[in-house]
């Protein structure tokens, strides 16, 4: 279980709370506690579900918005 407290400081510094220590270590036990059930392994397994390996599902994002882009163009020089 990574140690949430470093990360509740520095985002406590961030937004200029005025919150004790014991304050933020008790938040970050009690955001420990909820995390408990989430395993690294689950985590991974969602990502790799979720993977494009060849970067196929990219490349058709990328030529898609060139086509738009560029039907726009034609039909804003043919206006």
């Amino acid at each position: 279980m990574p140690n949430l407290l470093p990360i509740v400081m520095r985002k406590t510094n961030e937004q200029g709370l005025d919150l004790t220590f014991s304050q933020m270590k008790k938040s970050a036990r009690r955001f420990e506690k909820r995390c408990e059930g989430w395993l690294l392994e689950d985590a991974e397994a969602y990502v790799m579900q979720h993977s494009d390996i060849t970067g196929e599902t990219a490349v058709k994002n990328v030529q898609q918005e060139r086509n738009e882009a560029s039907a726009a163009r034609r039909v804003a020089v043919a206006a």
